[in-house]
């Protein structure tokens, strides 16, 4: 019995529904055959079937192009690369066990942070190099080849990149700043890196997520998840908060960085001086 006095609302309706259930089947990434809903279960069998087509009795229905219009293909694309991406992430490095000259370069926020990392470096029987250039960015770093030459200075076997709190609130990140995130990279080159991602205080509008989709997830620890108690000036963290997100970067490096490097707590404190290096702000 129909629902509708008019017969033409009945055919709308299959129609409306017949639409719907396509472009469901649109955006389907799993594998479906004739009375079988088989689930994805590993992301490389993903990839290799998130565009395959219905297939009933030998007949093929293919899909509609309006995934394509609401998604378009270069995210489609980005995605791909990021799942096969952390395919590669999957496994665990091997814990180096060797001394380590560790080059700590970045912005103010690594002042607070570098007199944790010099106790940790003198337990753990490593050598530090703090750089700090205040007020710094990733475009102030991308455009000259200051990386370059600490590197070739300090000969380091590990960079720590602590970089980006100056650029919480800049619009269009991505399209300003991005290429110098790739020209920082090319000065680190081969040589072990993690970066450390700025403590926000607020909501950034994109940097965090920019460093991240040039870095492996597990070269980048991610610092706006913590909790903080900030100096005066309301963004750097005091030095208790500033040794506490020490210890939990040195934690993840041990435990799930791409490069593991011995980084255990110290037993207690040690007092040492990290003589630092101190770049003035750009004029």
């Amino acid at each position: 019995m129909s629902y509708f006095k008019n017969p033409l609302w009945d055919v709308i309706g299959m129609l409306a529904i017949t639409g719907i259930v396509l472009a469901l089947y649109s955006f389907s990434s799993t594998n479906i055959h004739t009375g079988e809903l088989k689930p994805v279960v590993f992301i490389n069998e993903y990839l290799s079937k998130i565009d395959s087509n219905l297939n009933i009795d030998g007949f093929e229905i293919e899909k509609t192009g309006i995934k394509e219009f609401i998604v378009p293909e270069q995210k489609t694309e980005a995605l791909r690369i990021k799942l096969a991406s952390s395919i590669k992430n999957i496994e665990k490095a091997e814990l180096d066990t060797s001394k380590q000259r560790i080059l700590f370069i970045g912005d103010s926020m690594l002042e607070g942070l570098m007199y944790r990392a010099k106790e940790y470096t003198n337990f753990n029987n490593h050598e530090l190099f703090p750089i700090i250039w205040y007020s710094s960015s990733t475009m102030w770093y991308g455009q000259y080849d200051t990386i370059s030459y600490f590197i070739k200075k300090h000969k380091p076997s590990y960079i720590f990149l602590v970089l980006g709190a100056n650029e919480l609130f800049i619009r269009d990140i991505f399209k300003k700043r991005n290429k110098y995130v790739k020209r920082i990279l090319e000065q680190i080159d081969t040589i072990p890196f993690i970066w450390i991602g700025p403590p926000n205080w607020k909501d950034d509008t994109g940097i965090n997520d920019m460093i991240q989709a040039n870095v492996d997830e597990s070269q980048y620890f991610e610092s706006k998840k913590l909790k903080y108690k900030r100096t005066k000036d309301g963004a750097h963290p005091v030095r208790s908060s500033s040794n506490m997100w020490m210890d939990s970067i040195a934690s993840w490096v041990m435990s799930s960085s791409k490069y593991p490097i011995i980084l255990k707590n110290p037993i207690e404190t040690i007092k040492a001086k990290p003589h630092p290096t101190l770049l003035q702000p750009m004029k």
